[in-house]
């Protein structure tokens, strides 16, 4: 049976608002603890940098050579020409990703999209600046974001590309 996910008040005691943040969290994934995690539904890959890949020392064997087109939301093209599976950690529930390998810069380590939220049945929501989980023990699992990461990578991304650099925490 399917656990019921509900959101209300009592989720916005973490939330300074009101807001129009986006979701920004901190995860686990491979062994490494990964902050700037964006949580977009509308992207239809999970993406990682490859300089938040690289301190990870995956072992390069594990990276598969694959051309994608990824297309932001202006029709602007990038390709990616990697791609790796490596799992994710969200609090008990794990699974394994498949991930768009893009050497770009970006205010963003990770974006999480579609798939993993598919995948784990996460039900994200921007307002109450959280994703819920069900797990297979009945219970429902949260992860909250950080607003303040996620303040700041907004700020970075409409500065002008001179002066842009991510915030100053680690991957």
């Amino acid at each position: 049976p399917s656990t019921p996910i509900t959101f209300d008040d009592s989720d916005l005691a973490y939330v300074t608002g009101p807001h129009h943040d986006s979701l920004v969290i901190t995860i686990q994934i491979y062994s490494v603890t990964v902050h700037r995690v964006l949580i977009d539904g509308g992207s239809a890959v999970n993406i990682i940098t490859s300089s938040t890949l690289k301190p990870m020392g995956v072992d390069e064997s594990r990276i598969i050579k694959k051309s994608t087109k990824l297309v932001g939301f202006s029709g602007e093209s990038k390709s990616s020409e990697r791609e790796i599976t490596l799992p994710v950690y969200a609090k008990s529930v794990s699974s394994h990703e498949k991930f768009s390998i893009v050497n770009c810069p970006s205010s963003y380590n990770v974006i999480l999209g579609r798939p993993w939220l598919h995948n784990i049945r996460a039900v994200p929501l921007t307002y109450h600046q959280c994703a819920k989980i069900p797990t297979s023990a009945g219970i429902v699992e949260t992860i909250r974001g950080k607003q303040t990461t996620a303040i700041a990578c907004y700020g970075v991304t409409h500065k002008p590309p001179r002066t842009t650099k991510p915030p100053n925490d680690t991957i």
